[in-house]
């Protein structure tokens, strides 16, 4: 299955089209709403992890090899989980999950044995409706903090890891309503910073970071109406991170091009109806990064293929499950095509689209 825009033939590996082959479900908890990926159990396959909200649990996938997954193993986590990241907290080589649990008001954090199984959750204490979290080491101390959007409370929750665990919270605003959040170095001074995207403001907040785990006060620009998915990536080559955000209340997504000290006037894109989550990678290996969004309201995903100068191709949209939500990015069967997988909410599965060469 593929769409090519331009009409245009692959070249070196690399195509101004963007292709899949036919997706394969599989099965995992009751409305799954978000994605991470990770190499589990050491063995070189990235697996895939994914949050249940109904079944208060996580779900993970371990990758054969080939591109396809063994049946789901179930861990539980708090209530009503929204959000999953991943990262090794504890230095041990393995990786471990981060889940933020709504109703709890809490991130619950499963530890790795190595082999692709996970020790009983540890629960620690963040701000009110946490949504999503990210992870990145905020104070230079060589282990992995993590952040959560706390939704009711227009503040994101940092909690500064200690290799054994966290230590209890700080709370920095943002806009209001904060959904999606994001790490990276947006202006070279080797501190990582914090992105969020504020549902309710139309808006996205930019936190420096000072790297000692505290950040100055909020940066805001303003983006399409009710963005709630939000991603960087330097999409000009400028060597500057950029912003794209998944507009939930339109068929747009919003790209706010990085100045290294700020961020330009949003510019819109089309993709399907109701985007609510972004991934980005070089999809047709151009060498440019694209964006694939998550549309809700059309059960498909929107590919964009990168200009590199900033600016995107029209849509190629592909289908997934029922209600997809979340998305993520990764080579799953070391093809050396990117693939696409989603977290659809109603059909209660994850959808894998295996990327493809592609010609005219």
């Amino acid at each position: 299955m593929s769409l090519c825009p331009a009409k245009s033939p692959c070249s070196s590996g690399a195509c101004l089209c963007v292709s899949f082959k036919a997706r394969t479900d599989y099965a995992v908890g009751s409305a799954p709403n978000n994605l991470a990926v990770g190499d589990f159990n050491n063995d070189g396959h990235l697996d895939i992890v994914a949050v249940n909200e109904f079944s208060n649990s996580v779900s993970v996938l371990i990758n054969t090899g080939s591109g396809s997954f063994l049946a789901q193993a179930v861990y539980h986590v708090g209530s009503t989980p929204v959000g999953v990241a991943v990262g090794d907290f504890n230095n041990d080589g393995h990786l471990d999950i981060v889940t933020t649990s709504e109703l709890d008001n809490t991130v619950s954090v499963l530890i790795s044995t190595g082999a692709g199984s996970f020790l009983p959750q540890a629960i620690y204490s963040v701000g009110s409706l946490p949504a999503e979290a990210a992870v990145g080491d905020f104070n230079n101390d060589g282990y992995l903090d993590i952040v959560a959007s706390n939704v009711n409370d227009g503040t994101v929750s940092v909690l500064l890891g200690t290799g054994s665990g966290f230590q209890p919270q700080t709370t920095f605003a943002v806009g209001s309503g904060p959904w999606s959040v994001a790490v990276g170095y947006i202006d070279g001074d080797n501190y990582l910073d914090i992105v969020t995207s504020n549902y309710d403001a139309n808006t996205v907040s930019v936190l420096r970071g000072t790297g000692t785990g505290s950040f100055q006060s909020q940066n805001i620009y303003p983006a399409g109406p009710g963005p709630i998915g939000v991603a960087l990536e330097d999409f000009n080559g400028d060597g500057h991170l950029d912003i794209v955000s998944a507009n939930l209340g339109t068929t747009t997504v919003s790209v706010l091009l990085g100045t290294g000290s700020g961020f330009q006037s949003q510019t819109t894109f089309n993709v399907g109806g109701g985007p609510s989550d972004i991934g980005v990678g070089d999809f047709n290996n151009d060498g440019h990064q694209d964006i694939v969004a998550t549309n809700r309201n059309d059960n498909t995903v929107s590919v964009l293929l990168g200009t590199g100068l900033g600016a995107f191709q029209e849509q190629a949209v592909f289908p997934v499950g029922s209600v997809p939500i979340g998305v993520a990015v990764g080579n799953f069967n070391g093809d050396g095509y990117l693939d696409i997988a989603t977290a659809d909410d109603v059909s209660d599965t994850v959808s894998v689209l295996l990327g493809n060469s592609c010609s005219a």
